[in-house]
């Protein structure tokens, strides 16, 4: 089978492009071609299409004067990107794919490729992301206000406009404004995308709520290569949180909730918020707080194995994080708070705690309950890893897939004849 895969980022960028290589990898271990779609961009993997990709831009100028470029060449690429389209039908024209699988489309390619999809008679299914499909700024979150936000969830995109949700900035909301409004007027989605995989089943229902059919919808975790990852039952004197540091994560909640416990925490990631958040660590008393910065591949693999457990603080409709697939199947129970996706991958007092989000003292709780608990973690990191292997496996992840997409080639075929 020739699946065109399509993203607008063709390196690791975050965990939608680590799940789209990941997946890349298993389907060609099965003899099938992964054609790849995306953006031109220095930090991409080598690949015989990138004659096809897209045009670079990047919508975070620096100067004056690039920000006055960008506002120009933007407006049109991210509402109906021409320059996309004509570089997507020349590649279907060589590869003849059999089926399109979409993910992150957005701003740097834009759903006009759709249209090149259907007149091709390719047919389309989408991994879900982020909430772009329901949501101006991709994360029903208003990232000044720190707080969830779902005003725009009914297709009422204006509210965003008033909030100059996207960077703060009136003219690039306005560009996302008019860019959710074209697309949900001519019905992008709803007409060319058959089959939306939705990683968690929360994102399904904020999907539905926003106005997509469920027949549409269909839950699939994602996979990660569980036999690349060591794991240990065993840990060090230390619990760890990796990430981005960002207000989101609920960060400041979890230094709040481990004063008085005297633990060890770890933190592993950079975000603007460092500053910050070391300030306010250091107004801590007996705890001790370790900001790693950015630490990657075996270095990051160690932090994990030798922790007591992770903890996923955050206080924004996570969809499906990947660091508690990757905690889990590496033996480490997970304390995660109770909102979005998070409660889907964390079974309470099984393999880890829940907590009501934002929520300092329920956490200190659960923390409590597994620092410096040794057995209580050996039972709980098994119980996790277990149920990772049944839950996450790519084996189980490639046959669900391919029954999708054969399903969708064959209505696809019965469409087209009829």
């Amino acid at each position: 089978m020739k699946i065109l895969m399509i993203d607008k980022y063709f390196f690791i960028k975050g965990g939608a492009e680590r799940y789209y290589f990941e997946l890349k990898d298993i389907l060609e271990s099965h003899g099938h071609q992964v054609i790849p779609f995306s953006m031109t961009h220095p930090r991409n993997f080598k690949t015989p299409f990138a004659g096809y990709f897209v045009r670079n831009i990047d919508y975070n100028p620096v100067t004056f004067f690039q920000k006055i470029l960008v506002a120009f060449r933007s407006a049109g690429r991210i509402v109906y990107s021409f320059h996309a389209k004509r570089r997507l039908k020349a590649l279907i024209r060589v590869t003849k794919p059999d089926i399109a699988h979409l993910h992150m489309i957005d701003h740097q390619i834009s759903p006009s490729i759709l249209h090149v999809l259907k007149r091709y008679q390719i047919p389309v299914v989408q991994t879900v992301h982020t909430y772009k499909h329901v949501c101006p700024t991709y994360r029903l979150y208003h990232m000044d206000k720190n707080v969830i936000c779902e005003r725009c969830l009914n297709g009422a995109y204006y509210h965003a406009l008033s909030e100059k949700c996207h960077k703060g900035s009136n003219f690039a909301t306005f560009l996302m404004v008019c860019e959710m409004t074209v697309h949900r007027l001519l019905g992008f989605y709803d007409r060319y995308v058959s089959r939306f995989l939705v990683p968690s089943h929360f994102m399904g229902k904020k999907m539905i709520q926003g106005g997509i059919s469920p027949h549409q919808i269909t839950h699939l975790f994602y996979t990660i290569d569980v036999d690349k990852y060591p794991h240990s039952y065993r840990s060090g004197d230390y619990f760890l949180y990796f990430g981005r540091l960002s207000a989101e994560k609920g960060l400041f909640t979890l230094l709040k909730a481990i004063q008085g416990t005297g633990a060890k925490l770890k933190i592993a990631g950079e975000g603007p918020e460092r500053k910050a958040l070391e300030a306010y660590a250091g107004t801590l008393k007996s705890e001790k707080v370790e900001f790693m910065g950015t630490v990657e591949g075996e270095a990051l693999w160690q932090l994990i194995l030798n922790a007591q457990f992770v903890a996923v603080p955050s206080e924004w409709y996570e969809n499906s994080p990947l660091v508690i697939y990757e905690s889990l199947i590496m033996g480490k129970p997970v304390i995660g708070a109770r909102i979005g996706g998070i409660p889907e991958l964390i079974e309470h007092d099984i393999d880890g705690y829940l907590y009501q989000a934002e929520n300092a003292g329920e956490l200190r709780q659960c923390i409590h309950k597994l620092l410096n608990k040794k057995k209580k973690l050996k039972t709980m990191g098994k119980a996790g890893r277990e149920k990772a292997l049944q839950m996450f496996h790519p084996d189980a992840h490639y046959e669900a897939l391919m029954r999708i997409y054969r399903h969708e080639i064959k209505l696809n075929l019965v469409k087209t004849a009829s």
